[in-house]
């Protein structure tokens, strides 16, 4: 698998799928974000986002609703590139 880099901060796209019309990507949340302590259910999420792990330290967790987000953590998430954007925005540096 190789990763490459975008140009979306830290944002690094580890798959492209559908002929490049969606990627699956790992963004790391920064202190200051705006998803820190908010659970996943009440994220306001970007359409065609779907949030699909989270690595915490050693750890690899599968999120839930009630799963809240941890400066530090590194987000796994399928995304097209309009929502990997808002992703951006929404996990990484203010």
């Amino acid at each position: 698998m190789i990763a490459e880099e975008t140009s979306l901060g830290d944002m690094t796209t580890i798959l492209k799928l559908r002929r490049g019309k969606y990627s699956l990507v790992e963004e790391k949340i920064y202190p200051g974000a705006k998803a820190i302590g908010v659970a996943i259910k009440d994220l306001p999420p970007p359409k065609n986002c779907t949030i699909s792990g989270i690595l915490r330290g050693s750890e690899m967790i599968l999120p839930r609703g009630i799963t809240t987000l941890d400066a530090g953590d590194e987000v796994l998430a399928l995304v097209d590139d309009e929502a990997a954007v808002e992703l951006a925005k929404l996990l990484g540096r203010p």
